[in-house]
């Protein structure tokens, strides 16, 4: 072999090196790449799943705070509800003695006059 063909070889060899740099460049150069995108969907789902939970801890207790305030008006409803009818028993039952108290006083009334 002569100095001609061992410089040709040798140029092929190095440019074979080369191909095999770039391409082992570019996998290398993808791969990076698909990890960022891969971080940054896993980064994306995450930060969404958080989001979904606040919002359902928000929509959460707002309804928990609806349904204090439901219960706190039902409480009075109930309350307002019992002194009504309470009064209204406490009134029925003073007409019913008031009532009863004018007939005896009538009765009474009837007698003295029956006695003269």
């Amino acid at each position: 072999m002569d100095n001609k063909q061992q410089k040709q070889i040798n140029q092929a060899a190095e440019k074979f090196a080369e191909a095999v740099k770039e391409s082992n460049q570019a996998v290398a150069d993808r791969a990076v790449n698909a990890q960022d995108m891969n971080s940054q969907l896993t980064q994306s789902f995450f930060n969404q799943v958080i989001n979904n939970l606040q919002t359902q801890s928000e929509a959460n207790k707002s309804l928990a705070q609806d349904l204090a305030d439901q219960q706190q008006k039902q409480r009075q409803a109930a309350q307002e509800m019992f002194q009504q009818s309470t009064k209204a028993y406490n009134e029925f039952i003073s007409s019913m003695f008031a009532y009863q108290e004018r007939n005896i006083n009538r009765a009474k009334e009837d007698a003295g006059k029956d006695s003269k």
